[in-house]
């Protein structure tokens, strides 16, 4: 069963930093080369410089030791300054954020802890593949600093929400931080009411915890806990490395908001268009879409037409118009029997396994690797690469349901990488949690 904790958070010193939108930032794994340089020049301080940014993975090797080194150099400057102080007391931190999608308006609750790192034993239910190579660089970034600086993103069944409304009521008055940035304004309260704390550990103890986001930082968590444990194994097991700083939200919230993440082939030997057309035909319907690459949300509504069957959007560089593209189900019976039922019913594995491997041929590894394959949850990002010829082929996707999400985690099975986007994405910086 789930386990539970408060934590003393650290985190930045409000009578330094006046805005935290200056110093917060994406997790490490959506900041590219250009958004690094943005957060850079936002603040001295901002956390970019503790978590890095993906720029070695980008360009396909590791990154440099001095990279970390001076992260963690950076990270102890902070702390012997004041910039970064942590809490006299153990809280958990209850989280609102208030943000539009998909043309609603949206406030999402959930609240800040530590979960204990079980292993095996844990009843965490990943959903997503990993990637080898993201948690090499957050192992090495944890060796260096010893130092959550990331959440977790993790949802639990509450049909009752009755956790959220328990520490609504345990709030204080006043916030601990309040700021508005990207048109997302976050709130943040520290939650020190035994009572409430022990209602939302006892709610949780037969509940399982299914994450949302961070698969690599939990996978990575999970290595450093086996590190520490294999270098002093007469240690107690109640150490600070074995748990993990996460955000816990409630599944039947109304402010989850799941957007798509749309895929692109990048230098990548695109068919001939009556090849590729012949291929498709085998398995899909093919209509030609009633509107162009301009109209963006009423090429989106295309993909609704097929309501629960697998569709695509597909707009590719020698194709003269987009394609609406519709799984035969019968057709395709035999190849995604091959896949568990969980999985042949999700739009994303459809893609990948049918369209990229079968009939484009992605070799798994390939799709591992990445060798051709990226992602974008910008429609107009993507219709934009293939103009431009950054991308050959640009697949836009319906976004994953969260009783999707809930059945393959359930049934102990794994999606594709990038098959969920729960927007917002947490904001790192809000809190750290020391491991030392």
């Amino acid at each position: 069963m789930p386990h539970i904790e408060p934590f003393k958070g650290t985190y930045y010193n409000p009578e330094i930093i006046d805005d935290m939108a200056n110093v917060t930032a994406p997790p490490y794994d959506v900041i590219t080369g250009p958004g690094k340089a943005e957060l850079l020049a936002n603040s001295p301080y901002n956390i970019i410089r503790l978590i890095l940014g993906k720029a070695a993975q980008e360009m396909g090797g590791s990154r440099p030791q001095s990279e970390f080194k001076e992260a963690a150099s950076t990270f102890a400057q902070w702390l012997s300054e004041k910039i970064l102080i942590r809490d006299p007391e153990p809280a958990l931190y209850d989280l609102e954020e208030e943000f539009e999608a998909v043309g609603k308006r949206f406030c999402r609750r959930g609240f800040i802890g530590l979960l204990k790192l079980e292993g095996e034993k844990n009843a965490v239910r990943p959903h997503e593949k990993t990637m080898r190579a993201p948690k090499e660089d957050r192992l090495e970034l944890t060796r260096h600093c010893r130092a959550n600086f990331s959440q977790i993103f993790t949802l639990y069944e509450d049909q009752q929400n009755i956790i959220e409304e328990t520490l609504r009521k345990a709030r204080q008055p006043e916030t601990m931080m309040t700021f508005t940035e990207d048109g997302i304004t976050r709130r943040l309260w520290r939650i020190t009411d035994p009572k409430a704390i022990a209602t939302a550990q006892e709610h949780l103890n037969n509940r399982e915890i299914f994450i949302a986001d961070g698969h690599h930082r939990y996978e990575t968590a999970l290595l450093y806990q086996q590190e520490m444990h294999a270098a002093a194994p007469s240690t107690s097991k109640n150490q600070p490395w074995d748990y993990v700083m996460s955000d816990f939200s409630s599944m039947s919230s109304p402010g989850l908001a799941i957007l798509p993440t749309h895929r692109l082939l990048s230098n990548f030997p695109t068919p001939d268009p009556t090849e590729l057309k012949q291929r498709l035909a085998e398995y899909f319907t093919i209509e030609t879409c009633d509107t162009g690459c301009e109209q963006i949300p009423e090429l989106l509504k295309q993909l609704d037409k097929s309501g629960d069957n697998s569709s695509f959007v597909v707009i590719a560089e020698n194709l003269a118009e987009p394609l609406l593209l519709t799984l035969k189900q019968e057709a395709a019976t035999e190849i995604l029997n091959q896949l568990p039922k969980a999985l042949a019913a999700l739009d994303v594995s459809v893609l990948q396994h049918l369209v990229f491997g079968h009939i484009l041929g992605i070799s798994s590894a390939d799709m591992e690797q990445q060798r051709y394959t990226r992602y974008t949850q910008d429609a107009a990002t993507a219709i934009n690469a293939v103009r431009t010829g950054e991308a050959q082929i640009a697949v836009l996707l319906k976004a994953t349901k969260i009783d999707q999400v809930r059945e393959v985690a359930t049934m102990g099975e794994k999606m594709p990488q990038k098959s969920t986007f729960f927007y917002p994405k947490l904001a790192t910086g809000l809190l750290l949690n020391r491991l030392d």
